[in-house]
């Protein structure tokens, strides 16, 4: 990782936070962006190396656009991004709510969509560069409440696919993570998950943050130069 530039988009927090950390330690200059300033920047005091914010908010499709105009104003063209942002709206279909769908759909999917459509345009981006998005291993083990979360991380994990094809004449490389149960702050205000329980149907144990970026950095890396489009799950045992 040393010398190579990471966007990492939702990093105010969780596996966004730190898989910022860990690139950074890794020799990284590191892009943060998210919606909490305040976060952002307590992150940003702990990383040791080259580190930007930028408080953006991805409900705001519409300018996703100066997140990478800020990446160039500053001389920086990236070698690769982690879209670790997400929210989880945990609901029966009883009771949808079309603000809280509207929400997840267009954080989930919508806004990775928009993030990619700029990140692949040569102004802003190295040929061989790499993007690496959070999915969720809800999208093969479904649970009751969960109809708006799975379908935005199996339109992301659609859009994966569709755009590691679309890039290739630049060998740039799209790739996903699809984990488990991952010791969060999502998980502890998830309502259907019981985090006592959770030992029944996850035998290996919640899965620790640095192990999804581990990974990340691997798929980021050229020891996977020939990992393109596919959808790496990190199971726990929870099959």
């Amino acid at each position: 990782m040393i010398g190579k530039n990471i966007l990492i988009i939702g990093a105010s927090q969780g596996i966004g936070a730190k898989t910022a950390e860990y690139l950074s330690d890794q020799g990284a200059t590191v892009i943060l962006a998210a919606r909490n300033a305040d976060k952002l920047k307590k992150i940003q005091t702990s990383i040791s190396g080259r580190c930007y914010i930028i408080p953006y908010d991805l409900n705001d499709l519409e300018h996703i656009q100066t997140i990478f105009d800020f990446c160039m104003e500053s001389g920086i063209k990236l070698n690769g991004m982690v879209y670790c942002a997400g929210v989880n709206h945990d609901i029966p279909i009883r009771n949808n709510d079309i603000g809280l769908m509207r929400e997840t759909l267009t954080v989930n999917y919508m806004a990775f969509v928009e993030v990619c459509k700029y990140f692949i345009k040569k102004k802003y981006s190295e040929d061989d560069a790499s993007i690496v998005a959070v999915s969720s291993h809800a999208t093969n083990r479904i649970s009751s409440g969960m109809s708006t979360y799975t379908s935005s991380k199996a339109a992301l994990e659609a859009a994966v696919k569709v755009l590691a094809k679309e890039v290739t004449k630049r060998r740039i490389r799209v790739n996903a993570i699809a984990p488990a149960c991952v010791d969060t702050e999502m998980i502890d205000h998830a309502p259907f998950i019981n985090k006592e329980e959770l030992c029944n149907v996850q035998p290996l144990g919640l899965i620790e943050t640095a192990y999804i970026s581990y990974l990340a950095e691997f798929l980021l890396s050229a020891r996977a130069k020939y990992i393109t489009g596919a959808v790496i799950p990190v199971s726990a045992g929870n099959l």
